[in-house]
């Protein structure tokens, strides 16, 4: 018998508001959350599968458009005529409860919504009719499912090969404090039944859950923040009973987040000149020419001349829009940190300046408890003093270079 072929999707968030981003940004992002989903559905057609499942979040139930609910009615419609079946399962943000959209939308015949938290079990049939494997699934009723849901599922059958889906925190999981506690459940609940496949959604960061459990979460179809960063997409998987083949991840995001922390170029002198470096560092960093628009949030750190300059926010403003056109990303985002103006500290070590004395009291804190405790706020007085003495030599680490930064006029150039 052939594998049977699914591809694992979850947490699409279709028309996402993404507040806090300007209008045209905030288009760019809701469109390509549209095209990664209209590319799953081109993958699983392309590839012939035999289910396509929905791990819960295809939507935010209050934010659905008209315009994205004809969209997606759409794409399960390009799925029925390829005669693949839908099998969705709901999340937190498009619970399953009658008078949620989720229940309301006029699904074609193929899109089979599991939304009740008793789980469910039915039958995977190939394009002749014939059986070729079973899938268990579980919805949430509400926005805030707070029962281990994964518990109520029973032993697997043996016969076929058995999927599970369900969108769940496994509490263990990387990633999983970036999510509420929903529907949460442990490696345990996981393993007794002894599925082929658990299909999992809401953590938006894809992982296999645990090494020796065929437990995955596809992560979500397009980065939504710079906290989601790299590629985004689909798992596409085959499942027989003498296995599984490990998942084939399928990038489809069109928009990627980019993270890069750079130390700023100490030679940069000149505005020009460090909008030069960092769009030539930049390329370095990221595959601008990988055919996706990438939006970048660049951390500077280390020590320039122009970091005084580099901290006003109307230079950082044009900084950002000039190496922006330089380098053709879609967005982008310099945060300064700990960015100083360079200091000879070694010209005032033992000095009688401000600077000097500020500099032997820095070196002497971290092995003198003594006066750590003497400058313990008052009202912090009653900690740990341990704890305390052990955060306050943190707090002063490094602190000669800002303190130098501060306390030296900047010399004219």
């Amino acid at each position: 018998m052939e594998a049977l072929r699914l591809l694992h999707v979850a947490d699409v968030h279709l028309d996402t508001p993404f507040y806090g981003r300007d209008e045209s940004l905030r288009r760019k992002l809701r469109n390509a959350c549209r095209e990664a989903f209209k590319g799953a559905v081109d993958a699983a057609i392309e590839r012939d599968v035999h289910v396509f499942l929905i791990a819960g979040d295809l939507f935010d139930n209050e934010l659905l458009s008209f315009t994205t609910e004809r969209f997606l009615l759409a794409e399960m419609r390009r799925l029925q005529n390829a005669r693949i079946p839908v099998f969705y399962a709901t999340g937190n943000h498009d619970p399953g409860r009658a008078n949620y959209r989720a229940q309301k939308l006029e699904w074609p015949s193929n899109v089979h919504l599991f939304t009740s938290t008793t789980p469910e079990t039915v039958p995977i049939v190939d394009h002749k009719g014939q059986q070729i494997g079973w899938l268990t699934a579980a919805g949430h009723s509400s926005t805030r499912e707070g029962n281990n849901l994964a518990a109520r599922y029973k032993k697997a059958k043996t016969d076929l090969p058995h999927v599970a889906m369900l969108h769940t925190q496994v509490v263990n999981a990387r990633g999983a404090d970036q999510h509420e506690r929903y529907a949460p459940c442990t490696e345990e609940d996981l393993r007794l039944p002894g599925y082929d496949y658990w299909a999992l959604g809401h953590v938006h960061l894809r992982q296999r859950v645990f090494e020796d459990l065929p437990a995955w979460y596809a992560g979500n179809l397009q980065g939504r923040n710079p906290k989601e960063t790299g590629l985004k997409g689909a798992l596409y998987v085959e499942v027989s009973k003498r296995g599984l083949i490990e998942p084939e991840f399928i990038p489809l995001s069109p928009l990627v987040w980019d993270h890069v922390e750079l130390a700023c170029p100490e030679n940069a002198c000149t505005s020009t000149e460090l909008t030069t470096e960092l769009a030539a560092r930049l390329r370095q960093e990221i595959d601008l020419d990988d055919g996706r628009e990438h939006l970048v949030r660049l951390t500077l750190t280390g020590e320039s001349s122009l970091a005084d300059e580099i901290n006003k926010p109307e230079n950082l403003q044009d900084l950002e829009e000039t190496v922006q056109d330089e380098t053709d990303i879609a967005w982008l985002e310099i945060r300064p940190r700990s960015l100083l103006r360079p200091v000879d500290m070694e010209s005032f070590i033992g000095s009688p300046t401000v600077l000097g004395k500020t500099l032997e009291l820095l070196e002497r804190l971290p092995t003198d408890d003594e006066l750590l405790d003497r400058i313990t706020p008052k009202d912090l007085a009653h900690s740990n003093t341990e704890d305390m003495r052990h955060y306050l030599r943190e707090l002063v680490n490094n602190m000669d270079r800002k303190a130098a930064s501060l306390l030296v006029p900047e010399q004219k150039r």
